[in-house]
């Protein structure tokens, strides 16, 4: 939770400075003949870290903790980020801004993709959703204090943290458990059948990865609920600045925002958690407050600050969605390789989305409620509902399919996650019936798997 508290924070702490200086200090706008000032240098900055950098390193990176240690490789990545971001202080023009900004977002492509497959680790698969809530909820909970400058250097103090207090893996708990316990812990990894700890690269995996529809409704999800973030985060501070409020009472007025963010995330992540197969109808639940809170502000009068801002609230929900995405993501996905390339989809879309959501705040629009930014929240959160009543429809035809195959050939799909004897050792762990776990299967080789809704 910590840690995705500091990598928000690093990306969101630019959006603060730009209202205190940092965009005319480095040369972030221009102004045209006619006088109208642009901010599209500040945006390309914005898209230089996403598309240089998290885009281009998310993917072979997922792939590569997917082979190493992976608390220990993430932890490194962690080290070289907080550096990394502590250099910004360095910058002394747009240029050397873009190339910082490239290389934090290669490093920073590691940690979402990382903490989504320690969640998958160490939680069984009804209670990922409300553990992704929690760790995801920092962005909201420290949000609220974007303004403290430490950006970068608490960073390299919480690499250390995740070094010496995670353990590796259920297989590799060390002395943070007994025996027993990790005899269970390991039984626990193995009901997910979403696969082994660390495993080598699978060319039919990657070719299954790219075929299968789930991940690329879940790329295309992630792309369109992170279309919000260019309204909430990049230029959040300079949005509520247009409703009338003051720089530093725009700074503190986020506060309400991340606290909306933290609320929304932890209430769909516990529903999610205590109803079974709900996520796929709690995220269309989870879009209307940002469908309200866009047509607030654009269709809203101004001349009353609290109903725009109230809408602003609204919007910064978007995080509710995104936590059930990735426990469906995590959840719905076997063997080592296709599980990597779904993280890397998942948060490539998340990427694609904050390109997007850079681009569609226009300085021109202001004295219009900045429309072309509203509609295209309104329609993305209309997508996000249809594609995960799509999802639903997919997997639950898959899951009938699966039944009727065990009916006719005469197996439980039960019989391979359930067991009551926790005393069972690791020698017969791996001969028993979750052989699927030990030899790294996917889900569509696996027939005793069963998606979760």
């Amino acid at each position: 939770m910590g840690c995705f508290y500091q990598e928000f924070y690093d990306k969101a702490v630019l959006g603060s400075a730009s209202v205190f200086g940092i965009i005319e200090d480095l040369g972030l706008s221009t102004v045209s003949p006619e006088g109208v000032v642009s901010t599209k240098r500040y945006s390309t900055v914005m898209l230089r870290f996403t598309v240089d950098g998290y885009i281009v390193g998310v993917l072979p990176i997922a792939l590569l903790l997917q082979r190493l240690p992976l608390v220990k490789a993430l932890s490194a990545f962690i080290l070289v980020w907080g550096v990394v971001c502590m250099l910004t202080v360095v910058v002394t023009g747009y240029t050397g801004l873009v190339i910082q900004r490239i290389f934090l977002g290669i490093v920073e492509s590691a940690v979402s993709p990382g903490f989504v497959a320690i969640t998958a680790l160490w939680y069984t698969k009804e209670e990922q959703a409300t553990r992704l809530g929690i760790w995801y909820g920092a962005t909201g909970i420290f949000s609220m204090f974007s303004g403290v400058p430490f950006a970068g250097s608490w960073t390299i103090l919480w690499a250390f943290v995740v070094l010496f207090f995670i353990p590796d893996s259920p297989n590799e708990a060390g002395r943070w458990f007994n025996a027993e316990e990790q005899i269970l812990l390991r039984r626990r990894l193995a009901s997910n059948m979403t696969g082994k700890d660390r495993t080598h690269w699978k060319k039919d995996q990657a070719l299954e990865a790219v075929l299968d529809p789930k991940l690329w409704l879940f790329l295309l999800c992630g792309a369109a609920i992170y279309v919000c973030n260019g309204g909430v985060t990049a230029f959040g501070a300079r949005i509520i600045t247009s409703f009338g409020y003051s720089p530093l009472n725009a700074i503190l007025l986020q506060i309400p925002g991340g606290a909306v963010t933290c609320l929304t995330i932890y209430i769909f992540g516990w529903l999610a958690g205590r109803f079974k197969d709900s996520r796929t109808y709690l995220m269309p639940i989870s879009c209307w407050p940002m469908i309200i809170g866009a047509v607030m502000i654009w269709k809203g009068s101004w001349a009353h600050k609290a109903l725009p801002l109230l809408g602003y609230y609204l919007v910064a929900s978007f995080g509710a969605p995104y936590v059930l995405l990735l426990s469906l993501s995590a959840a719905n996905v076997a063997g080592g390789t296709k599980k990597s390339i779904a993280n890397g989809m998942v948060f490539i879309g998340y990427s694609v989305g904050n390109i997007v959501g850079g681009y569609i705040i226009l300085t021109p629009e202001a004295p219009i409620h900045y429309r072309s930014t509203w509609i295209a929240i309104i329609v993305s959160m209309c997508f996000v509902s249809a594609a995960s009543l799509l999802l639903r429809f997919i997997m639950i035809s898959d899951n009938k399919k699966r039944d009727k195959l065990a009916d006719m050939e005469g197996y439980s799909p039960e019989s391979s996650v359930k067991g009551d004897d926790t005393n069972i050792k690791v020698e017969e762990l791996q001969h028993s019936n979750l052989e699927s776990v030990v030899e790294d299967l996917t889900d569509f080789q696996q027939k005793n798997f069963r998606y979760a809704l």
